[in-house]
């Protein structure tokens, strides 16, 4: 028996199941902050305090290659809410890979990408 989630790469919570309800606001020193605390992939991002549109994509793709890579069977990318990408995943099997690798590559691509790109309210257009 497999299991299957869904993921929105937006960072609401640390692996999202389900869209943000309240965009959150931050201020540049939070931003800083956040930017000193994570993976030196989000950090190159978050050099100028703000996520474009085509940093936010490239995240969200190497989030779904990271997992993917992990073993995790993952679908297509979807829009959600206007201004947040997802995609679903999926394991089966007796070597399933774990929650942790998962996390793990949040934790590289989208635990600050995923919060500043939501606070700053900016519909996807691609």
């Amino acid at each position: 028996m497999g299991t299957r989630s869904r993921l929105t790469a937006a960072g609401c919570a640390t692996l999202l199941l389900a869209g943000c309800a309240i965009a959150p606001s931050f201020t540049d020193d939070e931003k800083r902050d956040m930017r000193e605390t994570t993976s030196d992939y989000q950090q190159a991002v978050l050099e100028d305090l703000v996520v474009t549109e085509t940093e936010y994509r490239a995240a969200v793709d190497e989030l779904r290659s990271c997992v993917q890579d992990k073993g995790w069977g993952v679908g297509p990318l979807e829009e959600h809410g206007g201004n947040q990408l997802g995609f679903q995943s999926s394991y089966g099997g007796e070597n399933a890979p774990s929650n942790e690798d998962m996390q793990a590559c949040d934790d590289e691509f989208m635990t600050q990408v995923g919060p500043i790109w939501v606070s700053q309210r900016t519909p996807l257009t691609q």
